[in-house]
């Protein structure tokens, strides 16, 4: 809200180097998996499982991968990454029938 970066789809990613970002974005990479388990199973306690996990990996790295006053193709990298992760988190709390918050 205070960065004034817009989210860039072809951000590179490649500058997203520090292990907090790589949990975040592996996370994000196993959300068709994870779906594809609940829909086999029949068990959609695996997303809420992945949710809680996605979580957490997205508040580690908000504590150390600022998007504000950083190098515009890094806060642009990182920006891209938490916006995929507010789809994914906003996808899956809708298919559990909850609706995501816009802020707290």
């Amino acid at each position: 809200r205070k960065v004034h970066v817009k989210v860039n789809p072809d951000a590179d990613i490649s500058l997203l180097a520090e292990d907090a970002a790589h949990r975040v974005i592996s996370l994000i990479s196993r959300y068709p998996d994870v779906l594809a388990t609940a829909i086999n199973t029949l068990e959609p306690c695996s997303i809420v499982q992945y949710l809680f996990k996605l979580s957490h990996a997205i508040s580690s790295a908000w504590d150390s991968l600022k998007v504000l006053d950083q190098p515009e193709e890094l806060a642009e990298a990182r920006l891209l990454m938490y916006w995929s992760a507010r789809v994914v988190l906003g996808s899956a709390l809708t298919l559990l029938g909850l609706e995501p918050l816009e802020r707290m």
